[in-house]
């Protein structure tokens, strides 16, 4: 349970990066409004998860979850490239985080 919570606490980090990327320097509120509530949620299933994932595990799958999130919104919706390495390093990073999770 806990490793879905980061999960989901990592995709709310995208939700929050991209609130950022489109409040045109916090003019746009509706984006302004998406940041705050997605980084709020974000760090509080981030400290949820805590209770049960040691911090270092937790930050690197809280990162690379979100980094990961983003890249692929930024792909769909920013018309950002994502070439096939990308692809392969993200699922690296994925084989890594089930990795902790088996050995934990």
């Amino acid at each position: 349970m806990y490793w879905f919570i980061l999960l989901i606490a990592g995709i709310l980090e995208a939700g929050w990066l991209v609130g950022i990327q489109k409040s045109e320097s916090f003019s746009n509120i509706p984006y302004v409004f998406l940041a705050i509530v997605s980084m709020a949620l974000s760090l509080l299933l981030f400290s949820i998860s805590l209770k049960e994932i040691p911090v270092s595990h937790a930050y690197l799958v809280w990162l690379a979850v979100g980094v990961s999130t983003i890249s692929v919104i930024n792909h769909y919706f920013f018309d950002q490239p994502l070439s096939l390495q990308h692809i392969l390093c993200f699922a690296l990073i994925f084989v890594g985080i089930v990795g902790l999770k088996i050995s934990s």
